[in-house]
């Protein structure tokens, strides 16, 4: 029997984006996978996700209040919420619930915990969401992204380490790591690609326009920063004409395709893309991330040799000044290497074929 899927993947674009690309490998291979139709479970505020909005599945949105201090004042939306998703998943007969984490999963895991759904889990980060820990056993498998910290408390949890599902659309066309070494070795100035995120982008967009007036830093390398929509004018006002600044880009390929060096925060989502591009980076982990998750990926890369860790909350421009300018061909050529080794450019179809393949139907 053909099973209907659901992946849940409401919270931010680290969530969405990865449940996106499972989606779109179920589609194309469904005969393989043994699955019917395929759905995402998904935020109503993420409407405008550019992920969710070119979805080739269709989308099921919920309004699930998020679990905090004040749920107590949301209890009975809350409850509406649970059993709204119950019907509609009754009503599409839902087999198997993927979680991609975060509170917005909860609806969807209740329903598959109730009514003994499989449940198969995907977590980003080396450091567990609540949602990952609470629903682990009761779960057949978890992918991890990255080595999971303290997973030696749950031993009866079956998992894999499998990198984080990217979309076919970001992908490098071809051995892109080794065109990229012959190019850097040619270079007499290294194009920096600066990622704010949807957390937190000020912080980093003020670092670099300050960075960039810097004379030894402008004769060595190029900027391009993005920006962030919300923060574009602001960011337009404060730094100089030659700076290129663009608020918000859907074709991130020909932006790491131009790159040498990627400064940005440290969610998995972009990190395992500059991975698969074999990009070294700066990382600066976003302070308040859940549980200082983004502080420990980016401690999984450093260690590994693929990054440069820099935890601040400060903005002063001479913390990027030292970094880059003790960067040279060689060391960047280092990193590269090392960031291709961790890469899992397949992360999407091992994700898959450990969670439908192999006799496990």
């Amino acid at each position: 029997m053909k099973r209907n899927i659901l992946i849940a993947a409401g919270g931010t674009g680290g969530h969405i984006s990865p449940g996106v690309a499972l989606a779109e490998e179920l589609l194309e291979n469904k005969e393989k996978y043994g699955v019917g139709d395929i759905y995402i479970h998904s935020l109503e505020r993420n409407k405008d996700n550019p992920d969710l909005n070119e979805s080739s599945v269709p989308v099921l949105w919920h309004n699930t209040p998020q679990i905090n201090a004040k749920l107590f004042f949301y209890f009975f939306p809350f409850l509406f919420q649970i059993f709204k998703t119950f019907q509609i998943l009754f009503s599409r007969d839902i087999h198997v619930v993927i979680a991609m984490g975060g509170y917005s999963c909860i609806p969807s895991l209740i329903y598959a915990l109730l009514f003994h759904k499989e449940i198969f889990l995907c977590e980003q980060n080396r450091v567990m969401g609540k949602i990952t820990r609470l629903f682990l056993k009761w779960s057949k498998r978890v992918a991890f992204s990255f080595p999971p910290l303290e997973i030696g408390k749950y031993k009866t949890v079956e998992f894999q380490i499998l990198g984080n599902p990217l979309r076919k659309k970001i992908l490098p066309d071809c051995d892109y790591p080794k065109i990229k070494t012959s190019k850097l070795k040619q270079k007499q100035k290294f194009n920096v690609l600066v990622l704010g995120g949807s957390q937190g982008a000020r912080q980093i967009n003020n670092m670099i326009i300050e960075t960039a007036t810097v004379p030894e830093i402008s004769k060595k390398f190029n900027f391009r920063i993005l920006t962030g929509k919300n923060l574009f004018e602001e960011a337009k006002k404060k730094s100089s004409e030659e700076l290129d600044l663009i608020s918000y880009s859907q074709d991130m390929k020909t932006h790491y395709q131009w790159a040498d060096l990627v400064i940005a925060r440290a969610g998995a989502g972009v990190i395992f893309e500059c991975l698969a591009f074999g990009l070294p980076t700066i990382l600066i982990p976003y302070p308040f991330a859940a549980d200082n998750h983004q502080f420990e990926n980016a401690k999984y890369l450093e260690e590994n040799g693929a990054a440069i860790l820099l935890n601040t909350q400060e903005e002063k421009p001479e913390l990027i000044v030292n970094i880059l300018l003790s960067l040279d061909t060689s060391k960047l050529l280092k990193m590269s290497k090392n960031a291709f080794k961790l890469a899992e450019i397949h992360s999407t179809q091992k994700t898959l074929e450990y969670f439908f393949g192999n006799g496990n139907k």
